[in-house]
């Protein structure tokens, strides 16, 4: 009797494909929206004290503003907020981050080596905050800072803080709006037209110039640029990661505006 066995199937071994992972498209242009800072404010970077922008006031509002445990400010310089807010006595911890080190900035020599206590300096490189504990922050405070981020760098950091924050976290953030930058310091024309493409060549009306101010909030870099975003650009964007807006600009200061949000 004849028995015929089957040839066996053979077996194919697929090879698992490599994910592929996206990069985003944005990555390079923030590193080199960071980057483009390292070589400049030497010594640290204050904003001083001007009547149009009223940082006196700001300071007043603050002495009353500030609450919670945590603090995150974003963007500290050469201290000038970081040492204000410290002398309020409100926080028990104070994360100061900011891409330059504290050397070039000169931090501890304006703020005072007695504030460690209670200050931690944080040289940064991108905006993951991957420094700063989850659900940790009480309270964020930045000036002088967001207008030198572009649309798709503040949308980094707005997501970000949605991680970083604890629930009824308050932000205190400024940025830049061309409209009311214009309003109250005509004279300076000039000063938005130079951060925009070929300067801003053959615009000469307000109301074209923040047309194309807004077009630019996510353009390219230049060494210490602003960033036009807008009042309405700005609070739409934290909306749109389910910040409450509790005032879209506390018109403290008259040249720029300083949207007060909640977590």
């Amino acid at each position: 009797m004849n028995i015929t066995i089957p040839t066996p199937t053979p077996i194919v071994t697929i090879p698992t494909p490599t994910p592929i992972v996206t990069i985003p498209t944005n990555t390079n242009k923030l590193s080199n929206e960071i980057n483009s800072f390292k070589q400049i404010w030497r010594g640290g970077f204050k904003t001083g004290y001007s009547p149009k922008r009223n940082q006196k006031g700001l300071e007043d509002y603050l002495s009353n503003g500030l609450s919670g445990k945590t603090c995150l400010e974003i963007g500290c310089g050469g201290g000038q907020w970081s040492k204000y807010i410290y002398n309020q006595n409100i926080f028990d911890k104070i994360y100061c981050i900011d891409v330059l080190s504290e050397e070039h900035n000169q931090f501890w020599n304006y703020v005072g080596e007695d504030k460690k206590d209670k200050i931690e300096y944080i040289q940064v490189d991108d905006f993951s905050l991957n420094n700063i504990p989850d659900n940790s922050i009480d309270y964020v405070f930045s000036y002088d800072v967001f207008c030198h981020i572009s649309y798709s760098g503040q949308k980094e950091y707005i997501s970000t803080l949605t991680k970083k924050c604890k629930t009824s976290c308050i932000l205190n953030i400024m940025y830049a709006d061309a409209e009311k930058y214009l309003n109250n310091e005509p004279e300076n024309k000039w000063f938005v037209k130079g951060h925009l493409p070929n300067k801003a060549e053959g615009i000469n009306s307000d109301e074209d110039l923040i047309k194309l101010a807004l077009l630019d909030k996510d353009g390219e870099h230049t060494t210490g640029r602003w960033y036009w975003v807008g009042i309405q650009n700005f609070n739409n964007l934290i909306k749109e990661y389910g910040f409450k807006i509790l005032s879209e600009d506390l018109n403290i200061d008259k040249t720029n505006p300083i949207t007060l949000f909640l977590k």
